[in-house]
């Protein structure tokens, strides 16, 4: 599955343990990790996902960027863009909630993806990796609520007279 060359395989790796998530795991760990990666290229302008569709996924851009955008009354705005070595749609590994925005390749893009499934089944199969990847996921939560709490205040001291 990864073995196209060894630069791509190469990069496969980097982009994995450049992840917050995967950072610092073993090399033993990112074997078993790379075993439930699914690689998917898509074209510019193709959809990995559109709003409101249920999310079973998780995200890691190998190569390109990704625009993820939001359609209202007919007018689309980019509400954030991620490139290479970024990764998006974490909740999705653990819940099966609809996406709230659509998700465009910004160019010919190289996704790592990791299935809820898949990635359900390594945790039985490999509890401490598991478990190891699970309490970095809710790190990242962590600081991304804090994040939006403060992006919340902020907003909310524009808006209030």
């Amino acid at each position: 599955m990864f073995r196209k060359s060894s630069t791509e395989g190469d990069l496969l790796k980097k982009r994995v343990t450049e992840c917050p998530v995967f950072s610092g795991i073993s090399s033993g760990e990112l074997k078993a990790l790379l075993t439930i990666a699914h690689i998917r290229d898509y074209s510019e302008g193709e959809k990995v996902f559109e709003d409101g569709t249920i999310g079973l996924c998780f995200y890691i851009i190998e190569t390109g960027s990704i625009r993820m955008v939001s359609e209202l009354d007919g007018s689309i705005k980019t509400m954030r863009e991620l490139t290479a070595g970024e990764c998006f749609s974490e909740i999705h590994l653990f819940s099966e909630l609809r996406h709230s925005l659509t998700c465009v390749a910004a160019e010919v893009s190289r996704l790592i993806v990791f299935a809820k499934p898949d990635f359900e089944e390594l945790v039985k199969i490999n509890p401490k990796l598991g478990n190891k990847i699970l309490l970095r996921f809710l790190k990242l939560f962590g600081e991304s609520l804090q994040e939006l709490y403060r992006e919340n205040k902020m907003l909310k001291h524009r808006i209030t007279p």
